[in-house]
């Protein structure tokens, strides 16, 4: 069974960000709309847990704007850096 790792995300605070932490938000551009989120977001690589991947933790969104996949949007190229330089300083590099 495929597994998947997912870290924490939060609207709350964008703008404060912490050692092992990356944001996406709208001044990204297309980066930002292929990311399926609908205001700035940060991603903190220090809060993690790794899941099943299963209908109990992934289905597709009410509505399934994007049909019947749990996936929302995609990380575009253009904000590999910005992860890479979070997960440099992040709990998840060993």
């Amino acid at each position: 069974m495929y597994r998947v790792l997912v870290v924490y995300g939060t609207s709350q605070r964008t703008d404060n960000l912490y050692a092992g932490e990356f944001r996406i938000g709208p001044a990204d551009g297309d980066a930002f709309t292929l990311a399926g989120l609908s205001c700035a977001t940060k991603f903190n690589l220090n809060a993690s847990v790794e899941l099943p991947y299963s209908d109990t933790w992934f289905t597709p969104p009410p509505g399934a704007p994007n049909g019947q996949i749990p996936k929302l949007g995609v990380m575009h190229s253009s904000l590999y850096k910005r992860f890479q330089s979070a997960l440099a300083v992040s709990s998840l590099n060993p």
